[in-house]
């Protein structure tokens, strides 16, 4: 059995028991413990498990990371107004990051009449849009997640430090009650953090869904940004307004 065959059939005994031993899935799947544990470790990188007890146990609710087929249909004509909003913003010439949120995925859109323009993107859906169109565009490689379509870890990360950029635009999967952007998948927050640390200016997508989201990681403050586009003035119960605010 292949590794992710082993992953899809370890969520699948989760979806039916919540929490699953180790040494229960050793046996079930007929292979080493060692290596469920490898598996598991790995689950639990990308946010899709939790590992508990000698075990793991199902991500719940909110803190699932879904697949990209599936987040791409939710709010998918208030995704497509925010990347239009967002377009906006870049000038001829720019240098910009967009990251691999199914949030931003549609400024692929709205860039074909940019000139010079330079995209980086961890995303491999977002680039092919963007390289169809024309667009200079480049993907930061590194390990492939299944569930997001795109590149994570220290290759991606440090193939960013290659880069000026000029505008970051991105997503998370929500912001909690106190204002902190948040997501289930550790290396997507610190994908992001990393492009935040290359960028002049950072601009922050987010529906009126991810509003009073909470899961594992911390990113930043939605204070520490200079703009957040949104279509919700629930905005401002979250953020003291000394960003700017776009809402569309």
């Amino acid at each position: 059995m292949l590794k992710e065959e082993r992953y899809d059939k370890i969520l699948a005994l989760l979806e039916e028991e919540q929490y699953i031993s180790a040494n229960a899935l050793s046996r079930q799947l007929f292979v080493s413990l060692p290596t469920i544990r490898r598996d598991l470790a790995e689950l639990q990188r990308r946010g899709q498990i939790v590992r508990s007890h000698g075990g793991a146990k199902k991500i719940q609710g909110e803190h699932t990371v879904a697949p990209l087929n599936f987040r791409r249909t939710v709010n998918a004509l208030s995704k497509r107004a925010l990347c239009r909003a967002a377009a906006e913003l870049v000038a001829d010439n720019d240098i910009i990051f967009i990251d691999s949120s199914t949030t931003t995925l549609q400024m692929a859109d709205f860039l074909g009449e940019k000139k010079g323009i330079t995209v980086i993107t961890n995303g491999i859906t977002l680039a092919t849009l963007l390289a169809k169109r024309g667009i200079k565009t480049y993907c930061t490689g590194g390990e492939i997640f299944e569930n997001s379509l795109a590149h994570f870890g220290s290759f991606a990360e440090d193939f960013i430090r290659r880069f000026n950029i000029d505008t970051l635009f991105f997503s998370c999967h929500g912001v909690n009650a106190q204002g902190m952007l948040n997501d289930p998948s550790l290396p997507e927050t610190q994908i992001r953090k990393v492009a935040i640390e290359q960028s002049k200016k950072t601009v922050f997508l987010c529906d009126e869904t991810k509003f009073s989201l909470s899961t594992p990681y911390n990113l930043v403050s939605l204070d520490t940004l200079d703009t957040v586009i949104t279509d919700t003035e629930k905005v401002y119960d979250y953020t003291a307004g000394n960003n700017q605010i776009i809402i569309v």
